[in-house]
């Protein structure tokens, strides 16, 4: 979407502001429209509708249709996502900043291009930009045609994160968990060029502090990193066989963790080694794209899946070389072991048999107002989190409680 007078959506300054609503040649047009203060509700969704169907655009709250800066005493931040969030349906990408001239507030609200329209009012209209204004759509080849713009672009997403499954049979390949999101930036330059300007030589040599062993190199327009290497007895493994992250040039990102025993009379996995390299995803992931978040993304589509090749017990301990490292580990290691034995008193041995990838849901929406409906902040941590959160790592996991320590 365009920028404002050409400059970032956070580094916008009240004179920028001005700047362009000043100018003679700046107009309402297919981006931007003026509101003053007295813009009616229905109005207001209209015009967010309209703007998500489309291409996205700005909203200039408390200025004239002559660009006369009037300031808005009647609207405010919190009226404009109440109206934004409980009257369009689903709620669309938006962010809202205010900008004060001498005493009177303007605030701007950037729309961007929804990636599950039609965005629907609650009047149950759905409306799109023409040129400088919004209008119903009537029309039912256009309506078609919104609804296929949504499947096509969710088919799109998912294509270009999917990984392609793992045919060939192994005996010590139990699984995998594939997981991965296609982000929607705010600015598609800024995203690339965080991606160009990603410093390999300098995280290899942090990374190498806490990883034996890794790859980190280009592949066409991707970063791959690997942790550590798996082999065969000729040396080769079939294509995607392989814990791997694959980092795209918009910040987009696909990941697969194996899960592994080469124990051929245990059938059993230890999801620690799964949770360690998900957790190192993360840290390569954050240290390359981080600059992003969370104010220059807009959202993100995000799957995951477990895929099963034979069945297995998932479990989780520290293996003999995590407690070698790090000794003090053995107390809650005991813990874990206990609480193991004892949940399998009650319940039996947890076994994963099923061959069906899971969940059989599509894509989901990971954006500002999704990690405020879970009750998190707005940070990049938190978004990069859910990004990496996977519900299948913890496969295994069994509470301690008390009686576990008794």
């Amino acid at each position: 979407m365009v920028n404002i007078n050409g400059i970032e959506w956070l580094k916008l300054k009240p004179s920028d502001v001005q700047a362009v609503i000043s100018e003679q040649d700046f107009d309402e047009s297919f981006y931007f429209e003026f509101k003053d203060d007295r813009v009616l509700n229905k109005k207001l969704q209209e015009e967010v509708s309209a703007f998500a169907n489309t291409f996205g655009g700005y909203i200039f709250l408390g200025v004239s249709d002559d660009k006369q800066i009037e300031g808005c005493t009647t609207w405010n931040e919190q009226r404009i996502h109440t109206t934004i969030h409980d009257s369009i349906t689903p709620t669309p990408p938006f962010d809202v900043r205010k900008f004060t001239f001498d005493t009177r507030s303007v605030y701007v609200i950037k729309i961007d291009e929804g990636s599950e329209p039609p965005y629907i009012t609650s009047s149950g209209k759905i409306y799109e930009r023409l040129s400088s204004g919004s209008f119903a759509i009537k029309d039912s080849s256009k309506l078609s045609q919104i609804y296929n713009k949504r499947e096509q672009l969710l088919t799109k997403m998912e294509k270009k994160t999917s990984i392609p499954p793992v045919c060939e049979n192994s005996n010590n390949i139990y699984g995998y968990i594939d997981t991965g999101f296609s982000l929607v930036a705010s600015d598609i330059q800024i995203a690339l060029d965080t991606f160009n300007q990603a410093d390999l030589k300098t995280i290899a040599t942090e990374m190498a502090d806490t990883l034996s062993s890794f790859s980190l190199y280009y592949v066409g327009n991707s970063i791959i990193f690997t942790p550590g290497g798996l082999s065969t007895p000729q040396g080769h493994l079939p294509a995607h066989t392989n814990n791997f992250l694959e980092i795209m040039a918009d910040g987009s990102a696909r990941m697969r963790i194996l899960l592994i025993n080469n124990d051929q009379d245990d059938s059993s996995v230890n999801m620690m080694l799964p949770v360690t390299i998900l957790r190192s995803y993360k840290e390569i992931y954050t240290k390359i794209m981080g600059d992003l978040f969370p104010h220059k993304v807009a959202y993100a589509k995000k799957y995951e899946s477990l895929t099963v090749r034979q069945q297995f017990q998932p479990v989780m301990f520290y293996d003999e070389f995590a407690l070698e490292l790090n000794p003090d580990w053995k107390e809650d290691n005991n813990k874990m072991l206990e609480a193991l034995e004892n949940h399998r008193k009650i319940f039996g041995v947890t076994t994963v048999m099923t061959d069906d990838r899971i969940p059989k849901t599509g894509l989901y929406t990971i954006d500002k107002r999704q990690l405020e409906l879970w009750g998190q902040e707005y940070t990049a941590e938190s978004f990069i989190d859910e990004l990496f959160f996977s519900r299948f790592i913890t496969l295994g996991a069994v509470p301690i409680t008390e009686n576990n320590e008794e």
